[in-house]
């Protein structure tokens, strides 16, 4: 395609704004709200202006082959996509787009489904679209057009300049913010450290304190295991010292009424010697003399006399 300066910046400029436009709708379909997506401050994208300007000077001569002119479309705009991306990570050490988490990509900087849908547009831009613009370039007035011209690259160069310093001015932000995030997590860090190594020595502490109560309830335990087989063998051996000097009472009170019984056998027995010899006189003279003091024993004696 043979194409002037003056109309190739025109295709730029009205391309550019063009994709603008598709972004925005795009946004606002997807979010529901106005999103500027554009890389400048104004409204153009002029990765649209520049890429669509590629594919109609490129390409053109293959309009009237479609199957041709789309896959043309899809490899070309994938490029020019591919190394937009690649260059402006590079200069602003900063990803713009990201399909890292569509099918079939490669890098994040394309994928299929896009390139898909960028040789569809683009095909329909140079069969449909690109004869419209054409015809009307053709017809705007030159000195107009190209006033308007200087106007569009003025503010679109005062655009890129406040771009880049908005762009600089973020990145230094960003440094800046990093920097004290790092403080911050150090910061942190630091605490965080300080209160792992409290809460573990309070831990270990704790752990020792209950091993050492535990040591001192096994011993309290077996000392009153202890104490209590004590008491049961002192309470045992009291038993049968009780049960030993009963016994041994028994035994004593036994041997003491044996020995009165003899004693009193043998006073009997004196007492019966000594009656028999002296035959007392009242009792046998007066066999019912009653004593009012002793009679039991007056009775003890004359039985006593009888036997005899």
């Amino acid at each position: 395609m043979n194409a002037t300066l003056y109309e190739v910046t025109w295709m730029f400029f009205l391309y550019a704004f063009l994709g603008w436009c598709t972004e925005v709708a795009f946004a606002a379909v997807r979010r529901g709200k106005f999103v500027n997506r554009g890389f400048l401050n104004g409204p153009v994208c002029p990765i649209y202006g520049f890429g669509l300007v590629t594919v109609i000077l490129l390409l053109s001569p293959l309009s009237d082959h479609l199957a041709l002119l789309f896959f043309g479309s899809v490899i070309l705009t994938s490029a020019l996509e591919f190394l937009t991306g690649w260059v402006l990570e590079k200069l602003f050490h900063a990803k713009w787009w990201d399909y890292s988490h569509n099918r079939c990509n490669i890098k994040g900087y394309i994928c299929l489904e896009f390139s898909l849908v960028w040789g569809l547009a683009a095909t329909f831009i140079v069969r449909i679209i690109h004869p419209l613009i054409a015809d009307l370039i053709a017809g705007f007035p030159s000195l107009a057009g190209h006033l308007l011209l200087y106007v569009f690259l003025a503010a679109i160069l005062a655009d890129l300049a406040a771009t880049l310093v908005a762009i600089r001015h973020l990145q230094q932000r960003l440094q800046l913010l990093t920097s004290l995030a790092q403080e911050i997590r150090a910061t942190s860090d630091r605490l965080g450290d300080g209160i792992s190594d409290t809460v573990i020595n309070i831990k270990e502490y704790a752990e020792d304190v209950t091993d050492r109560y535990a040591e001192l309830a096994s011993m309290k335990k077996e000392h009153r295991t202890e104490e209590k087989e004590l008491a049961e063998k002192h309470q045992e051996e009291e038993r049968q010292l009780l049960a030993a000097i009963r016994e041994k009472e028994q035994e004593r009170q036994t041997e003491e009424r044996n020995s009165e019984r003899l004693h009193l056998e043998l006073l009997q027995n004196q007492y019966r010697m000594k009656l028999a010899e002296k035959k007392d006189r009242i009792l046998i003279a007066f066999p019912s003399w009653q004593s009012h003091y002793c009679q039991e024993a007056v009775d003890r004696i004359r039985e006593l006399a009888r036997q005899k």
